[in-house]
């Protein structure tokens, strides 16, 4: 079975440069964006497993997200995709 986070630019919604897949059946999300690194920029991936760990990463962005808008990007990424997960969720309690 092949997952949503194998083609992010399929699957994914892009915020400026930060692309974040959500996986709705096995309640995660992965964010893929670019760090910078020695001679060029490095892919960088990031899973988060659960909505309560996707908040929490969520707040420290947000808080990084004042000075650094790549942190900004990574913020918005995370609230799309805790926002999908728990509409998901509350989809699945009414059904």
């Amino acid at each position: 079975m092949s997952s949503v986070h194998n083609d992010p630019s399929s699957n994914g919604a892009t915020f400026d440069g930060v692309t974040v897949t959500v996986d709705l059946i096995a309640g995660d999300c992965v964010i893929h964006s670019q760090r910078p690194g020695p001679c060029r920029d490095i892919p960088y991936r990031k899973r988060f497993h659960s909505i309560d760990e996707i908040q929490g990463a969520y707040q420290v962005q947000f808080g990084l997200g004042v000075t650094d808008p790549v942190a900004a990007n990574v913020a918005r990424a995370l609230k799309f995709a805790a926002t999908q997960l728990m509409a998901q969720r509350k989809g699945d309690k009414r059904g």
